[in-house]
This record gives C-alpha cells, sequence and structure tokens, in this order.
C-alpha cells in the first residue's frame, strides 16, 4: 500500500516537472494557468518556511525557573539596593 502512494507521487512529480520544463507556447491555457499558480504557491511556501526559521532561530524555548528568576532580578533592580 505505502509503496502504491510512493509510485503515485513520483509519477504526479514526473508530471509536473515534465509539464514545467515545456515551452510555454506547447501548454494549454488551462495548463499554463496551472503552472503559474504552482510557482505561486511554492514561493509562498518558501517564503512561510523561510519566516519561520527566521522567528524560531532568534527565541530560545523559556522554563518557568527562567521568568522567576528574571522578574526577582526586575524586583529587586525596582526596589533598590537599600531595601533588599
Amino acid at each position: 500500500m505505502l509503496n502504491e502512494e510512493v509510485e503515485k507521487e513520483g509519477e504526479e512529480t514526473d508530471q509536473v516537472v515534465g509539464i514545467a520544463m515545456m515551452n510555454p507556447g506547447e501548454l494549454g491555457p488551462d495548463e499554463g494557468l496551472r503552472l503559474q499558480l504552482l510557482m505561486l504557491s511554492k514561493e509562498i511556501l518558501l517564503g512561510k518556511a523561510a519566516m519561520r526559521w527566521e522567528t524560531h532561530k532568534q527565541y530560545n524555548d523559556v522554563d518557568v525557573l527562567e521568568i522567576i528568576n528574571e522578574a526577582q532580578k526586575m524586583f529587586e533592580f525596582v526596589k533598590g539596593k537599600n531595601e533588599s
């Protein structure tokens, strides 16, 4: 069952690659529009993936103890040195 699905996806990929490699004059109006939509979808997905990567590479996971420690530091700073 899994092999059949993989083969089917491979055939679909081959069809898309075949269409993409055709000269624009060889494509029908529907095929040309579908190819343009496919390329647009690809660009959108690549952009979203890049944005996700940029966002997640800048932020680390934060645990509760880190939040408590940082809150304690801010509280001590606000209170001042004399009142601790």
